[in-house]
């Protein structure tokens, strides 16, 4: 259909007289702007898609004025064009031609329920027999959309408004028209669903969408929701509804499906974006800090596109985002809550205005870790591709060996559904020769079995290397391998932590709430590796009536909590200080500059109480064991230590003094890039 060539004097926000609806170009004058709205139209070259076009001229809803007073005061309107709505509103229109969902992370009043409210009442206007849903995480959310919804359907032009046959804001909106003799005709629908957090999972299952809003996906679990909804839309031309799903810096509370789909659009059928800073990584829309209100600077639409002097487009008002002053704004308020120690308040507007996509997804009231700390060290990993060394371990019989493979590990969390899960073992740093039992503890996290396609549970093995005086060993305290992985044979996971385990002759403590892992070692023989339950867990639960011969668990909140704590004393410690000369500290390092594993420290940026962090789980083990041994076996290799000199004398071939091969005597690797 060829597109209407109109200037900006005849926009329907510029009617000055709208005909008498008993004239003849009355019906005449509002299918031309209905057909604008459908269809989009072309001004001076450019094209105006039609949801703009819609909720530029069309709806209505609460816009910031100056009353006589000099207050700031509101009134229903049209909405102002900003560089927000030019953005969001052409990515939708380009959702709907390529038949694929789209997905709007980002700042803080984006005005997102404001363009959701506006999208849902375009469809139901006009959209004959059509479904139009809008969803969310909880009741209120819902209900801050449905009220907009419904004061901006108030407002369009008597031709356009439909009578209410059904009106229950709670479930159902049916519009239509009602015959004086009673009878009710329906046009369209509005259903409103309830997602309940992720409770409700068959919301949405059994309608058939044209249009498809879920609100604030940060606050729950939305995915196994969606899904269910997508047969009502999947046609043999394709999605006919394009799902759009959006979300808020700072109201992430339960961010592992929304952060799931993000970074995984391409296979969730959802428009990809690459990301400005590393075009090689893709993920979905993100409204970054530059389109913040006080940024916002009076333009034009011919200024913004940069259109030649003359052109009708400079008419069209526009307020634009001034990315340098928006920087300085967020980089200001950042400062100012850094030096003034309020670690909340600093992550929060981090949250609120984030400049990066992975800044919308920290959370301030579950995780423990240190945030920035974490990003830092991950920064410096990737930039130096000093990230590991991949292996295959195998036993000729003689003792575990290791097999260089091209093999990649895994490099996304959470997992995307086209991540190969078949992983290497990981090396920072191999084991000297013959270590003696005690140098090297591990921490396993195993994976229950089943369909690892559907699953982002991943089995993990972490070796830590403890405290010890071994001459010409420069790397300790520290993680020196990993094995994170789920691959088709859960077989091929347990073979390979078990010789991971042995290669390091690591004592091992296992999470044993799943046993499985732990029989496969004492079916091999190998139990003496395993740690016993900790006699130590009685100190952290003292009234504990859970006896089993290996491993820990971690069902009880004061276990988890002692876990935790291990692993965020560790990453904070001071391990090294400068001081000026009046004794103030100018300079710190602290433990988490020991951490070599870029995903580890992803989970610890990301970590919530909700998700699944593998990781996490399998490292706290290791270094909760290698603090427990600490005063029990002190320092391996330690002149004093008896154990030590035991081995010496048991074993001539021990050759602990020989110098390993470190992390840093390879060719730099690219595993992430």
């Amino acid at each position: 259909m060829k597109l209407h060539n109109i200037e900006y004097k005849d926009w329907f926000i510029n009617q000055g007289r709208i005909p008498d609806e008993t004239s003849s170009e009355y019906k005449s004058f509002f299918n031309f702007h209905k057909e604008i709205c459908m269809n989009g139209c072309m001004m001076d070259g450019q094209y105006i898609n039609p949801f703009l076009y819609w909720h530029l001229n069309i709806w209505h809803t609460e816009v910031d004025i100056i009353d006589e007073y000099g207050r700031i005061n509101q009134k229903y309107a049209n909405p102002l064009l900003r560089d927000n709505e030019w953005l969001v509103t052409n990515e939708i229109d380009r959702a709907h031609k390529e038949k694929k969902g789209l997905v709007i992370l980002g700042i803080r009043r984006f005005a997102k329920s404001v363009i959701e409210a506006s999208y849902i009442g375009q469809g139901a206007t006009f959209d004959e027999n059509s479904q139009n849903i809008i969803a969310g995480l909880n009741a209120p959310d819902i209900k801050l959309i449905t009220d907009k919804i419904d004061k901006g359907l108030n407002f369009l032009p008597k031709a356009w408004r439909w009578q209410r046959v059904e009106d229950n804001w709670k479930n159902q909106v049916t519009l239509g028209i009602k015959t004086r003799a009673g009878e009710r005709i329906p046009f369209s629908q509005i259903l409103i669903r309830n997602l309940d957090g992720g409770n409700n999972e068959e919301a949405i299952a059994g309608t058939k969408p044209r249009r498809l809003i879920i609100d604030e996906i940060g606050k729950g679990s939305f995915l196994r929701g969606l899904q269910a909804a997508v047969p009502g839309f999947t046609t043999p031309f394709g999605w006919g509804c394009s799902p759009i799903l959006t979300g808020t810096g700072g109201d992430m509370k339960m961010f592992m499906d929304a952060k799931s789909l993000m970074f995984d659009v391409e296979n969730f059928n959802f428009l990809e974006y690459n990301n400005a800073k590393d075009d090689k990584r893709v993920h979905g829309l993100f409204i970054s800090h530059k389109y913040r209100m006080e940024a916002k600077e009076e333009s034009s639409l011919g200024a913004f596109l940069e259109k030649p002097a003359g052109s009708s487009l400079y008419q069209v008002k526009m307020m634009v985002s001034n990315e340098e002053k928006a920087t300085e704004i967020t980089n200001s308020n950042l400062e100012k809550l850094k030096k003034a120690g309020d670690r909340m308040a600093y992550l929060k507007e981090k949250m609120y205005y984030p400049q990066e996509v992975d800044d919308i997804f920290l959370n301030e009231d579950t995780n423990i870790f240190d945030i920035e700390s974490a990003k830092r060290q991950k920064t410096r990993l990737l930039a130096q591709e000093r990230t590991g060394t991949p292996v295959f371990l195998y036993d000729d019989g003689n003792g575990v060996k290791h097999e260089f493979t091209d093999k990649l590990p895994i490099s996304n969390f959470p997992l995307k559904n086209s991540d190969q899960k078949d992983a290497p073992v990981i090396i920072y740093e191999f084991p000297i020769d013959s270590p003696p039992y005690g140098l090297y503890v591990a921490g396993i996290d195993p994976y229950r079995q089943g369909k690892s396609a559907y699953s982002s549970s991943l089995g993990s093995v972490y070796i830590y290397k403890r405290m010890h005086a071994i001459a010409g060993e420069k790397y300790q305290d520290m993680f020196v391998a990993s094995y994170c992985a789920r691959p088709d044979k859960k077989e091929t996971w347990e073979e390979q932590a078990r010789y991971l385990i042995k290669y390091y002759n690591a004592r091992a403590l296992c999470e044993n709430d799943e046993i499985s892992f732990i029989d496969y070692m004492i079916a091999k023989g190998d139990q003496h590796y395993l740690e016993r339950q900790p006699e130590w867990l009685k100190e952290i639960v003292p009234n504990t009536t859970v006896r089993r011969d290996y491993g820990i668990h971690r069902s009880a909140d004061k276990i988890r909590d002692f876990l935790h704590g291990c692993l965020k004393k560790y990453t904070e410690e001071a391990i090294h200080v400068e001081k000026d000369a009046d004794g103030n500290i100018i300079s710190e390092i602290k433990g988490m500059s020991k951490i070599f594993d870029p995903v580890l420290l992803e989970e610890m940026i990301q970590y919530n109480e909700q998700g699944n962090f593998d990781r996490i789980i399998a490292a706290e083990l290791a270094v909760a064991l290698a603090m427990k041994l600490d005063p029990i076996m002190g320092k391996i290799g330690g002149e004093e230590d008896i154990r030590i000199k035991s081995m010496f004398t048991k074993s001539k071939k021990n050759k602990l003094f020989t110098e390993s091969r470190t992390m840093f005597n390879t060719p730099k690797n690219k595993l992430f890039r």
